[in-house]
């Protein structure tokens, strides 16, 4: 009866173990300004646009939700943007959503008080342009990001939508916004605590094998 106590015992302890390794969310959550006069776009206007020069505008970060795990700094921080082959820091979205060659992969990298992440946009997932609106522009980018070494962020899916705006019509001062988001499983570390238990239950096991064991013997000689 002690023996099978026992065993119950440890396997309990090892449940437990699983359940506090259980994985976690790691999250990026936060939005990017543009600031300066020198956002020029391709086309006659914003909203017919195919391409957005920052070459000279400082990207500061505007935004950070609650849960984010970029690092950033409200108001702080600032977030560097290029592209793959083009010595300026051109998004290049075209007239039609798609994969963007890769010459205008777009690449965000920053870094913050977590380490240093790389982003890379690959894909026009959407173009939303309004007739009615023709200041005014938004496109929807996809690819992958990746963190340091045990942030959990490596190759992960993120999405960055950028809006950008003229509120004086063509001429006037363009203004565009970055909204950069992904969420990945990252494991949690065990505590010392959970350690322990995890010894006490391998121990727990083993003296319950060999409590058996005993008991197998003893019934050999009786």
């Amino acid at each position: 009866m002690k023996s099978a106590f026992v065993a119950t015992l440890g396997a309990a302890v090892l449940v437990t173990l699983g359940a506090s390794s259980a994985a976690q969310a790691g999250v990026i959550d936060f939005g990017v300004t543009a600031l300066g006069n020198s956002i020029t776009y391709t086309g006659s206007s914003l909203e017919v646009s195919t391409a957005l020069d920052l070459d000279q505008a400082l990207l500061l970060v505007s935004s950070v939700g609650p849960t984010d795990e970029s690092g950033l700094t409200q108001g702080v921080s600032t977030v560097s943007l290029s592209a793959a082959t083009v010595p300026v820091s051109n998004i290049v979205y075209g007239s039609t959503p798609g994969p963007l060659l890769p010459a205008n992969y777009i690449t965000l990298s920053w870094t913050g008080s977590n380490g240093a992440f790389t982003e890379i946009l690959t894909t026009v997932e959407a173009i939303a342009r309004d007739p009615s609106l023709p200041d005014a522009i938004s496109v929807t980018l996809s690819g992958t990001v990746t963190g340091p070494s045990g942030s959990g962020f490596d190759g992960t899916a993120v999405s960055l939508v950028l809006g950008a705006t003229q509120a004086g019509g063509p001429g006037d001062t363009t203004n565009a916004m970055f909204t950069n988001s992904t969420s990945t499983v990252v494991p949690s570390i065990p505590e010392t605590s959970t350690w322990a238990m995890m010894a006490l239950g391998f121990g727990a096991l083993g003296y319950a094998a060999s409590r058996r064991g005993k008991v197998r013997i003893a019934a050999l000689f009786t």
